[in-house]
């Protein structure tokens, strides 16, 4: 049976043996790190969505959820946009609402009331704090996202209207670039977890999408001065950073989810091909090792051999033999 000679022992305290266990202990944290995560279910929302909320919340009316996942970008933006018309008695810098802005502002009221909210995540746009306060005509009537610290939540009166408006809340939110004039914010759903109050102590981070209605001036109260803010038309305002019942998100589309698994995927290849080739490089190192390393190692110095010749040389048969002769003197002379 042909069996491979047993090679020498690995050099436990070199170099290349103690940076090959630190790599594989290092491996072996991030092995166990990578099942730490996965474990959570909110790992994998990228790739399977979050899980839908329940029905009846008390946040959000329940909608049929069939209408959205078959709703196509045409149907929401037609059920999104503003009907043509609405729009153009709207004029920015007044105080308060002048009496032909009476009639749009609760029918786009009405309208961020009664489309899903999921509708307006997906058509929203960012817009900068001063670009609005410069080009509110460009921005009438487009469903803006926000997000800020909410400073102030109280109810706000409600006009007579044939919208069947009943409730209503304005809520002031500061961005990072709004410095220290505040988004005007009118709300048709009740808050759900977020204080109402005059003054919210420490702010609270929020978000919210909703309708550009103009620039609206507004009377401080400490110096009696006239301010200009962007007013927003909004069905719900929630915390950042958490779901609150109900909340609407976009599911992850397939198309989505294809790309995210292609690209684990990928990753996963990736990782094996470089572990694979690591270990290959390892083993070359190795065998060089045992066949040029080992060998210049334990070779003998130069000139170590040729100091040998002429040094005497004894067999050692004939020394033990000689040996055996003195312990026995007897035997000779018999």
């Amino acid at each position: 049976m042909k069996t491979t000679p047993e090679g020498p022992p690995p050099n436990y305290l070199g170099r290349r043996f103690q940076l090959r266990m630190m790599a594989m202990v290092g491996l072996l944290v991030l092995v166990l790190a990578a099942i730490d995560r996965a474990r959570k279910p909110s790992s994998w929302y990228w790739l399977t969505g979050p899980p839908r909320s329940e029905s009846g919340s008390m946040v959000n009316p329940p909608i049929d959820p069939s209408s959205h996942d078959t709703a196509t970008p045409e149907t929401i933006a037609a059920a999104v946009a503003i009907p043509p018309g609405i729009l153009e008695n709207i004029s920015d810098d007044s105080v308060g609402l002048r009496s032909e802005e009476i009639g749009p502002y609760h029918q786009i009221l009405a309208q961020a009331r009664d489309v899903p909210n999921i509708y307006l995540e997906t058509v929203a746009r960012d817009a900068a704090f001063p670009v609005l306060q410069k080009q509110p005509d460009h921005f009438r009537g487009q469903v803006i996202s926000i997000a800020g610290d909410l400073r102030r939540l109280m109810r706000f009166p409600i006009r007579e209207n044939d919208q069947g408006i009943t409730e209503l809340y304005e809520a002031l939110v500061f961005t990072s670039d709004s410095g220290t004039t505040a988004y005007r914010v009118r709300l048709t759903t009740p808050p759900g977890d977020l204080p109402v109050g005059r003054t919210i102590k420490p702010p609270i981070p929020v978000r919210l999408v909703g309708y550009f209605f103009k620039r609206d001036q507004y009377i401080v109260e400490k110096d009696l001065r006239v301010h200009s803010a962007p007013m927003l038309l909004a069905q719900r305002i929630d915390r950042r950073g958490t779901l609150s019942p109900g909340s609407n998100q976009l599911p992850t589309s397939d198309a989505d989810r294809l790309w995210w698994a292609l690209t684990l995927l990928g990753v996963v290849v990736g990782v094996a091909a470089l572990t694979m080739l690591w270990t290959w490089r390892m083993r070359i190192g190795d065998r060089n090792f045992s066949t040029r390393g080992l060998k210049r190692a334990t070779a003998a110095p130069e000139g170590t051999i040729e100091s040998l010749e002429g040094v005497e040389t004894v067999d050692p048969e004939a020394f033990f033999r000689e040996m055996s002769d003195r312990e026995n003197p007897s035997d000779q002379q018999q």
